[in-house]
């Protein structure tokens, strides 16, 4: 499970770079759907820490 949180924290780091990129380069609406993206990705890493937790009790 630890593999899986480095892996959510990767794509975590892969969608902010590429929201940055998106907005540098004026795609405001591609930003958009990046930031939502990113917040799903979030959720997912949280989800990822409950089971770590659960699993060490």
């Amino acid at each position: 499970m630890p593999a899986d949180l480095k892996r959510t924290n990767q794509a975590i780091d892969h969608l902010r770079a590429a929201r940055d990129l998106l907005r540098q380069a004026g795609c405001p609406r591609a930003a958009a759907a990046t930031m939502r993206a990113l917040a799903s990705a979030e959720g997912a890493r949280r989800h990822v820490d409950h089971r770590i937790t659960r699993s060490r009790t």
